[in-house]
């Protein structure tokens, strides 16, 4: 599935989704700051989030595979837990961008706290176009941000715009089946939520399409790597955490204030629909 069709940022819906009280407490408690998935290899403990977590952002900076101090784009950085860890552990010099002023302020903080001001920068930017020169990073990744684009196509293009020729380009997140491989009860189920949480780029490309995106903004894909296999495990403990907080939580009808709870509950159902896909890509 690709749409064509362009639109515009929903800032509004947006922040409705991020900074809901009950969201960003999820986030902060469950996830330790970070608003991404994990990644379990076989024989380990999926009970520890915030271990795959930690696994995760290894995977991506050996994707990223730059030298230490490389300059690198975080599109969607969120509260920069990504950006500082590839910053301590890669060496890399991480410049972040969020539509979210209080996402901003927040990473500024963390990193402060860190003491990795001078290896992190954040600012407000909507990453579809952004006030850099060409050429002006050596990397960029979207750790499942890419599912919030409004034009996932011309965020592409600005992706490669700023890329240095050879600069290296990672995608991670989750990517639904095409419609002819997802019945229509479990379609039914996954709309809605997408509406829920302004996910209005997984909405125009799915797992068949995403790839040929990357490549008609000029990119050449290295490896197109189905990773569900090692998200499933970080699905499956969050369900069995949180499944029945969630029911007390419909039942008293509260569970708008609770976003990410229904990320881990309801989309459960749709587990064997959704591929968890990372992308690795390099401007010729």
């Amino acid at each position: 599935m690709v749409s064509d069709i362009g639109g515009e940022l929903d800032l509004t819906g947006l922040r409705r989704v991020y900074g809901r009280p009950g969201h960003r407490l999820f986030y902060a408690l469950v996830c330790r700051n970070a608003r991404h998935w994990g990644w379990t290899e076989p024989g380990q403990s999926k009970w520890r989030c915030w271990r795959a977590q930690r696994r995760l952002e290894g995977v991506l900076g050996r994707k990223l595979a730059l030298k230490s101090g490389s300059r690198v784009l975080d599109a969607g950085s969120g509260s920069g837990v990504v950006a500082r860890q590839l910053a301590a552990r890669f060496g890399l010099r991480i410049t972040g961008v969020d539509v979210l002023d209080f996402h901003v302020r927040e990473a500024r903080r963390l990193s402060a706290l860190a003491a990795l001001e001078d290896r992190t920068d954040f600012f407000w930017g909507d990453y579809h176009e952004l006030d850099y020169p060409d050429g002006s990073f050596d990397g960029i990744y979207s750790m499942e941000t890419l599912c919030h684009a409004y034009d996932p196509a011309r965020a592409l293009a600005e992706f490669h715009r700023l890329l240095r020729p050879g600069g290296r380009l990672v995608l991670l997140g989750p990517v639904a089946l095409p419609p002819s491989e997802m019945p229509a009860e479990k379609r039914a189920l996954l709309d809605p939520y997408l509406d829920a949480m302004a996910l209005v780029g997984a909405k125009r490309y799915d797992s068949g399409s995403l790839g040929g995106l990357i490549t008609g903004a000029g990119f050449r894909i290295e490896e197109e790597l189905d990773a569900s296999a090692y998200y499933r495990p970080t699905t499956e403990a969050l369900y069995a955490y949180f499944r029945l907080p969630y029911a007390v939580l419909r039942r008293f009808g509260r569970t708008e204030q609770w976003l990410g709870l229904r990320s881990t509950v309801e989309m459960y159902q749709l587990r064997d629909h959704i591929a968890w896909l990372v992308h690795t890509a390099v401007k010729p």
